[in-house]
């Protein structure tokens, strides 16, 4: 049976009436960046291609592990024993719900040096990271190019919805269309800088409960499809907040909230765009540093880096990844020393280790 052939599986969507023929071609038509494919990315990137939404774009630096199946529903035990990088994962699960969906896998860091081109041709900007730093990128870029970006995140048993709608309006050639009166603050209106490090709770130190972050990316999910479909008076123009144990919902209206000397969308300041990558940082929710190379021009040699290490430990390339561990180095902590290196040049040494002591390994073993 060909695709002509196949009953309308976008028959029960097409029924209602705020999405019908019209909105679901638009659907069809759209291209939706989903930065990062953890538990957020996944829930929303399988909702959106279940929707019947044209291309998406995955974006993902990690790959799979056995403490992500609790929530991360694209992903299997295989994907988890074969250390699969999580956008490919991805890529290979979707194209299973629907073989029409156009899928970009990109197995990458999401810095200041690759976010535009990674975002290149998307309507939309959808939130599934795992740090601050990249979502104040994310939003340097949103509001510099008027691209529509959905904020999202979850911890614990909370988790909290926004929507940025740049002011000034859409881009030249974005699909999605909005007036100056239906703009929202945007990330830095509201919470002007980052965090400090460590000072805000990760799924490491609190938890994350699996049917929060679910809510979490359904929200974003429905939210990307009312933009994508032209709904813009339905958006929800709240900065939402739910904590499912202790039933709490608190909605801040965004009407309100604009900052008039935002650093971002008024005086037009793209710090996080403008900035060089860190060189390391520690991952959240893990025992990991990842060490990236500013200037390490797109890519490195997997095959040369394994001959090199082989004298090491045991190493092996396993789905365009090299990973293994090193027989003769302990961490800090007299735990064994595993390291990750990818196609990009970046390099996730696991343990229980600081930021000094991995480059140093870093160094040591893989050099600059």
């Amino acid at each position: 049976m060909n695709h002509e052939d196949r009953p309308d599986r976008h028959h029960r969507q097409r029924l209602l009436p705020m999405i019908g023929d019209e909105g679901q071609h638009a659907l069809a038509e759209s291209t939706v960046l989903i930065a990062g494919c953890g538990a957020l990315g996944t829930v929303a990137a399988d909702l959106l291609c279940r929707a019947g939404v044209g291309t998406l774009v995955l974006v993902d630096r990690d790959v799979v592990e056995p403490t992500n199946l609790q929530r991360q529903t694209l992903f299997t035990e295989r994907d988890a024993e074969r250390a699969v990088p999580k956008a490919e994962a991805a890529r290979l699960r979707l194209g299973q719900v629907d073989s029409r969906t156009r899928l970009r896998a990109f197995v990458e860091d999401i810095a200041s040096d690759t976010v535009e081109e990674l975002a290149e041709g998307c309507d939309l900007l959808l939130d599934g990271l795992d740090n601050f730093e990249t979502r104040y990128l994310l939003n340097d870029l949103a509001v510099r190019d008027g691209i529509p970006y959905l904020y999202g995140g979850a911890i614990a048993t909370g988790g909290m919805t926004m929507p940025v709608l740049p002011r000034g309006g859409p881009g030249e050639g974005l699909r999605i269309r909005w007036s100056e009166s239906q703009s929202t603050p945007c990330l830095r209106c509201l919470f002007p800088d980052p965090p400090d490090p460590g000072v805000m709770p990760t799924c490491d130190t609190a938890g994350v409960l699996g049917s929060v972050t679910a809510i979490i990316a359904a929200r974003l999910a429905t939210e990307a499809i009312k933009l994508l479909v032209g709904d813009i008076g339905a958006i929800d123009r709240t900065l939402r907040r739910t904590d499912l144990w202790q039933n709490e919902h608190l909605a801040l209206k965004l009407d309100d909230a604009f900052d008039a000397a935002c650093p971002c969308c008024v005086e037009r300041r793209f710090d996080f765009l403008d900035a060089e990558g860190p060189s390391a940082r520690m991952l959240c929710g893990r025992n990991a540093v990842q060490i990236r190379v500013a200037d390490e021009g797109g890519s490195v040699d997997l095959e040369a880096i394994l001959e090199r290490l082989s004298t090491q430990g045991g190493f092996e390339i396993v789905e365009g990844v090299l990973r293994g561990s090193i027989h003769d180095e302990r961490s800090p902590s007299d735990q064994a020393v595993e390291l990750t290196v990818f196609p990009d040049g970046r390099a996730i040494i696991h343990g229980d280790v600081d930021l000094a002591w991995a480059r140093g390994v870093h160094a040591r073993f893989l050099g600059h």
